[in-house]
């Protein structure tokens, strides 16, 4: 197993110095005041644009979340009919509240 020496020896380092040790600039609190180069930079800086979502639809009707208590067996079957339609549980619910309305209507 070679020293450290030895190692030294080989590699030509025996009378180098070794190199200073450098410290990095210290901690600065937020409260401290920034040096006014560093200030100037920092409000020289571009912000980036924000852009528009557009990978959804407007909304054209407004939904409010209410607490209705439903039947179990009832909310069961809309959930599969809306797995086996490939649409979400609120869309087989309103279709069906639609129908219902649309029947209740016509009775009148």
């Amino acid at each position: 197993m070679a020293r450290a020496d030895d190692l030294n020896r080989l590699l030509g380092g025996e009378d180098t110095p070794p190199p200073p040790i450098r410290r990095g600039r210290g901690v600065a609190l937020s409260t401290d005041a920034a040096p006014p180069a560093e200030a100037a930079q920092s409000q020289n800086r571009k912000i980036a644009q924000s852009q528009n979502r557009t990978d959804q639809a407007e909304p054209a009707v407004v939904r409010i979340n209410r607490g209705y208590a439903l039947r179990e067996d009832l909310v069961r079957a809309c959930k599969v009919a809306a797995i086996e339609d490939g649409k979400k549980l609120y869309q087989i619910m309103e279709a069906a509240l639609e129908q219902y309305l649309a029947v209740r209507a016509q009775e009148k």
